[in-house]
């Protein structure tokens, strides 16, 4: 027979790091800013879970500590007994979800440095400035619709309604760009190339430790 806690042991609450890479950052950003973007989307996230988390563990132990002054014997030290086992077991989920929600906020903050180092490598000087966060942003919006225009057509073979409606909302100059890359017959079979074929080179070339989470959200929040 298996222990309950060797089972939840391999249980993981939430995204595996191959969703966290592959399927949230790099799917939702595509471009290396659109990716810096949405992993500090991600790590907010996360802070605000672990800030709100870390104070349910604390309170839990507040809980703990009273339902212990009870006088022996009585009704209501036996009503706190039960009231504290039920509170030990939450404490273990509770540190089971905290022990996660650091997990991914580790990935995350671990994502945004790598790749905030690799766009200073490219040039883009920190902390964004307007006009550098507009240009990036143009360019990020660019890579979407072409994404988008790629999917529609692979699916479809037109443009999808939403597709049509974000390219005429664009900046002329940039609709106009994405155009003469999406609508021309010829282009299709390129575009759908390009789309099964483009990777975000996003790296893993720093490392925190667990033990670091709280000093880092303690100092943000500073």
């Amino acid at each position: 027979m298996n222990a309950l806690s060797d089972l939840l042991f391999d249980h993981q609450e939430f995204h595996s790091d191959l969703q966290m890479n592959s399927f949230i950052t790099i799917r939702s950003g595509g471009t290396l800013y659109g990716c810096y973007k949405q992993a500090l989307r991600e790590l907010v996230t996360r802070r605000t879970a672990l800030v709100q988390r870390y104070a349910q563990r604390d309170l839990l132990l507040i809980d703990l500590d009273e339902l212990a002054m009870g006088s022996a014997g009585s009704i209501q030290a036996r009503r706190n007994e039960v009231y504290a086992r039920e509170k030990r077991l939450m404490m273990d989920e509770c540190q089971r979800v905290i022990a996660d929600t650091e997990r991914e906020f580790i990935r995350f903050y671990e994502q945004a440095v790598s790749i905030r180092d690799m766009l200073r490598v490219r040039g883009v000087e920190f902390p964004l400035d307007a006009v550098t966060r507009n240009r990036l942003d143009c360019e990020m919006w660019e890579h979407q619709l072409k994404c988008m225009a790629a999917v529609d057509f692979m699916t479809s073979g037109r443009l999808g309604p939403q597709t049509v409606a974000l390219l005429q909302s664009c900046p002329g100059e940039m609709r106009r760009r994405v155009a003469r890359d999406v609508l021309p017959l010829e282009q299709h079979p390129a575009l759908i190339d390009w789309y099964l074929t483009y990777e975000v080179p996003v790296s893993d070339q720093v490392r925190i430790q667990r033990s670091d989470v709280r000093k880092f959200i303690e100092c943000s929040a500073l």
